[in-house]
């Protein structure tokens, strides 16, 4: 498989330490676009898990309104 126009990538960094986020929106993407991958997204894991979408959900909501990482610039 050869991946030609990715919209996101995201992986653990070496170190382990925290999880890196590229993104590359095509030029006629918005936030809203994102949002849409967001939730096909929590739909993949709940699959990838057989557990129910509203519990992937359940984590998604912790995580938002209580961040336990933060958003660094790459250096």
């Amino acid at each position: 498989m050869r991946i030609e126009k990715p919209v996101v990538v995201m992986f653990e960094e070496p170190q382990g330490k925290s999880i890196v986020c590229h993104l590359w929106p095509p030029e006629d993407w918005t936030y809203q676009h994102y949002a849409l991958v967001i939730c096909d997204l929590v739909r993949h894991v709940a699959n990838a898990f057989e557990v129910d979408e509203d519990q992937v959900w359940e984590w998604v909501d912790k995580e938002r309104h209580k961040p336990t990482t933060k958003i660094t610039e790459p250096s």
